[in-house]
C-alpha cells in the first residue's frame, strides 16, 4: 500500500517548488529571512489550497 498517490505527490512537489522559488526571490530582493519565510509559506499554502481544486 503506497503512502501517497501520484496526485498527492504532484501537489506536494509543486508546493515545495513554489515555496523554494518565492523564498529565494524574496531573499534576493534584499528582504530579511523572516519575510522570506513568510512569503514562502504563503506561496506553499496558496499552491496547496488552489491546485487540488484545479486538478479536479
Amino acid at each position: 500500500m503506497p503512502l501517497f498517490d501520484v496526485r498527492t505527490l504532484v501537489v506536494l512537489t509543486l508546493a515545495l517548488l513554489a515555496a523554494a522559488v518565492v523564498g529565494a526571490l524574496t531573499l534576493t530582493a534584499g528582504a530579511g529571512w523572516p519575510t522570506a519565510l513568510l512569503a514562502a509559506g504563503a506561496a506553499g499554502w496558496g499552491v496547496l489550497t488552489g491546485l487540488p481544486q484545479l486538478m479536479r
